[in-house]
C-alpha cells in the first residue's frame, strides 16, 4: 500500500495536516513495482516523502515489458503511481531523490514519465494506453532534482507516472507541487482512518472518512461495558464531529462494486501543557566549553500546576529542527557557543500535546558596566586628614548584593562606599553577587593620599632677543606627589599636561598648578621677561607712541642704538627714558623697517651680551 493519502478527502485543515503528519512518518514497502500494482498519490499542500524501490524492497529490476517508456532508455526499479486532477491549471511538480529521507546524504540520480489523459475506469496498464502519443513528459537527465510538467490539465482526469531509481540504491522520493494553478484530488480512495487521534486544546474533533467510491457510512462507538461497538443513530455521512474521547469505528460500503470496509480508531481530548517564560540561560565564566540546558527545566515546567511525570522538555537549535522532530540530544552537556538560540517546547508524551515554543540565548552573564580604578585618590592635609569625603562604586539596581572590604574586614554592604576616613589598608575590594544568575564577581582598587601642590617654583632660559623664551615651573614635593594628576597654566591661559611653556612674550608673568584630583592648587610669584616690542605706531594718540626695551631690573642695558635699513644711525637710547619717537633732527621718519643694536650685562650671571634685530615704524 502506497503511503500517499490513502482514502479520505479532507474536511479540516487539522486533520489534512495529521494525514501528512501520518504520511511523513509511514515506512512502507517498495511501491507499485509493476503497472498491475499502481497506487495512487498527489501532492496536496505539503511535500510528500516516500521511500523509493529499490534491491532492498523490490524483486522488479527492470521495467515490465509493454508500456513505451519515451526518453527512458534504462527503467531500473521502477515505482507506479497516478493521480487524479481536482482543478484545472497548468501543473508542475518537483521530484527529487536522495540517500535520507529529510533531503540530506548523497543525491540520487531520478527519472520519470508521465501519460494521459485517462477516465476513470480506463485500462491504464497495456501497451494501448502507455504508448508514445499518450506521453505528456518525461525526463532522463542525470540529475537527482526533475521537474514534471502536466499542462492544460482538467478535473477528472487521470495521469499515469512511472518513477525509476537509475543508480539502483536504497533512497528516498520527494514530491512536491510548485505551480500554484490547478490541483490534484487527494481524496483517500482506501479508507484509513488512522490508529490513535490526540486532539489538543479543542472541545470537538471531525473524523473524515470520505471515500470516493463509498456510498452508504456507518458510524460506531465502542462500548466499554458490552466491549461492542454500538450504532451511533443518525450519522451516515462521510464525517462524524466528536466531544469525547473514544474508540470510533465506520464501515463504507461501495453499493456499486457491493464491496464493504472498516476501519476504526481512537480519538483523545487533552490540555496541552504550557511552558514558562525564560531570560537568558547565562554562564558565569569565560571560556566555558559546556552549558546545561535542564537547568531552566523548572521555570520551563513552572506554569503547569500539579505534577505529572509524563511532562518532558525538547530542547532545539533551530525552528526547522523543531517542525523536523530534531531535538537536541545531549541538553545535559551542550557546547556552549555566545549568543546562540535555543528553542524549547514541553510535551506530553501521553498526547503529542506540545506547548508553545519559548527560545532563549545562551550568554555569558553580563553584569552592568561596573568598575574599580586602579587607583583611588583620597585627597588629605599634612597631617594625613581627609580632606573630603570620597565615593567609589556605584548601585546596579535590584537583585545584586554588595560586600565592601577594607583588607579581609567587612566596612560596609551598600552599592556605594563611603569613605570619611583613611581606610587601614591601601587595598579596598568588592564583591558583587548576582544570586539569580548564581554569578559573583570581585573588584580591587589600592588608596593613595595626595595632599597636592603648595609652592610653585620657575626656571628662565632663553630670551626674547633670540629664540624666545621657555619658562618651566615646578613643584615642591609633597605627600602622593607621584600619583598627583598635575597641571599647569601661564597666567590666565589654557590648562596644559606640560610644565614647560615655550615662546613666552616679554612682561609680567605667573604659573598656577593645580591637581585634577581636587587635592589642591598653587601659584608662582609674579616674574619679568625682558623683551622689545615688534612695532610702535608714532601717532600722537597714546598708544604705542614710542619704542623702548621692555625691561627690568635683572638686565642693566648699557647702549641702544637705532639704525634706518641703510645702516645709518638715527638715534642712541637711553633705556630709562620713555624712548624713541620715530623721528630724526625733529622731522618724523617714514613707516619703514628699522634696527637696533643692544648692549646689556644680564645681572644674574654677570655675562656681557650684544643683540641686534629689527622692528617697524608703523604710520
Amino acid at each position: 500500500m502506497v503511503m500517499v493519502m490513502t482514502g479520505m478527502k479532507p474536511i479540516l485543515n487539522t486533520l489534512l495536516l495529521l494525514v501528512f503528519g501520518v504520511l511523513s512518518s509511514y515506512t512502507i514497502n517498495a511501491q507499485g513495482s509493476l503497472c498491475s500494482d499502481i497506487e495512487p498519490f498527489c501532492a496536496g499542500e505539503e511535500r510528500l516523502t516516500f521511500p523509493n524501490s529499490n534491491m532492498t524492497n523490490s524483486t522488479q529490476i527492470n521495467g515490465e515489458v509493454g508500456p513505451d517508456y519515451g526518453c527512458l532508455l534504462k527503467q531500473p526499479y521502477p515505482a507506479w503511481f497516478f493521480l487524479q486532477i481536482e482543478d484545472s491549471g497548468n501543473l508542475n511538480f518537483r521530484i527529487s531523490q536522495a540517500e535520507n529521507r529529510d533531503g540530506s546524504g548523497a543525491p540520487l540520480d531520478v527519472d520519470f514519465v508521465v501519460w494521459g489523459p485517462f477516465e476513470r475506469g480506463d485500462e491504464y496498464c497495456n501497451a494501448t494506453s502507455l504508448n508514445a502519443n499518450n506521453i505528456v513528459d518525461c525526463s532522463y537527465l542525470d540529475n537527482a532534482v526533475e521537474n514534471m510538467s502536466i499542462p492544460n490539465a482538467q478535473a477528472n482526469e487521470i495521469y499515469v507516472v512511472v518513477i525509476t531509481n537509475f543508480q539502483q540504491l536504497p533512497g528516498f522520493i520527494s514530491l512536491e507541487q510548485t505551480s500554484s494553478q490547478g490541483s490534484t484530488d487527494c481524496s483517500i480512495l482506501d479508507l484509513d482512518l488512522g490508529n490513535m487521534i490526540s486532539v489538543c486544546d479543542e472541545n470537538e474533533y471531525t473524523i473524515d472518512g470520505t471515500t470516493e467510491e463509498a456510498g452508504k457510512y456507518e458510524w460506531f462507538v465502542f462500548n466499554d461495558s458490552t466491549s461492542q461497538y454500538d450504532l451511533i443513530p443518525g450519522e451516515d455521512g462521510p464525517t462524524l464531529t466528536v466531544t469525547t474521547s473514544g474508540n470510533y469505528k465506520l464501515i463504507v460500503t461501495d453499493v456499486i462494486e457491493n464491496k464493504t470496509e472498516e476501519d476504526n480508531v481512537t480519538v483523545t481530548f487533552y490540555d496541552s501543557p504550557e511552558i514558562g517564560e525564560v531570560a537568558n540561560l547565562p554562564v558565569c565564566v569565560d571560556g566555558a566549553e559546556f552549558v546545561d540546558l535542564n537547568d531552566l527545566s523548572g521555570d520551563l515546567l513552572a506554569p503547569n500546576t500539579g505534577e505529572n511525570s509524563n511532562y518532558e522538555i525538547y530542547f532545539y537549535e533551530t525552528r526547522e529542527d523543531i517542525e523536523a522532530g530534531n531535538r537536541i540530544t545531549n541538553a545535559q552537556a551542550f557546547p556552549f557557543v555566545e549568543g546562540k538560540t535555543i528553542y524549547a517546547e514541553v510535551v506530553d508524551s501521553d498526547s503529542g500535546c506540545r506547548s508553545e515554543v519559548e527560545d532563549f540565548e545562551l550568554k555569558t552573564f553580563d553584569f552592568p558596566e561596573f568598575s574599580l580604578a586602579e587607583n583611588t585618590i583620597l585627597c588629605v592635609d599634612e597631617n594625613m586628614n581627609l580632606l573630603k569625603t570620597i565615593s567609589i562604586g556605584k548601585d546596579l539596581g535590584s537583585g545584586y548584593f554588595y560586600e565592601w572590604k577594607d583588607g579581609e574586614q567587612i566596612i560596609s554592604t551598600e552599592p556605594v562606599l563611603d569613605l570619611e576616613e583613611l581606610p587601614e589598608n591601601s587595598e579596598i575590594s568588592v564583591t558583587i553577587e548576582h544570586p539569580e544568575s548564581g554569578c559573583m564577581l570581585e573588584f580591587f582598587t589600592n588608596t593613595i593620599a595626595v595632599a597636592g601642590p603648595e609652592n610653585v617654583s620657575i626656571e628662565i632660559s632663553g630670551s626674547d632677543f633670540g629664540d624666545g623664551y621657555t619658562v618651566e615651573a615646578n613643584t615642591d614635593d609633597f605627600i602622593g606627589k607621584d600619583f598627583a594628576l598635575l597641571v599647569y597654566r601661564l597666567d590666565n591661559g589654557m590648562w596644559q599636561d606640560s610644565n614647560i611653556f615655550n615662546s613666552v612674550t616679554p612682561g609680567s608673568h605667573t604659573v598656577s598648578v593645580r591637581d585634577l584630583n581636587g587635592c589642591g592648587a598653587a601659584t608662582s610669584d609674579s616674574f619679568f621677561l625682558v623683551g622689545y616690542p615688534r612695532f610702535f605706531t608714532p601717532n600722537s594718540d597714546g598708544y604705542n607712541d614710542n619704542w623702548n626695551l621692555i625691561s627690568d631690573n635683572n638686565i642693566s642695558i648699557k647702549r641702544l642704538y637705532i639704525f634706518d635699513r641703510y645702516g645709518k644711525l638715527l638715534t642712541r637710547l637711553n633705556p630709562s627714558n620713555k624712548g624713541w619717537d620715530g623721528t630724526y633732527n625733529g622731522n618724523d621718519l617714514p613707516a619703514d623697517d628699522y634696527w637696533f643694536r643692544v648692549e646689556f650685562v644680564d645681572e644674574k650671571t654677570g655675562e656681557y651680551q650684544e643683540y641686534m634685530s629689527n622692528f617697524t615704524l608703523m604710520r
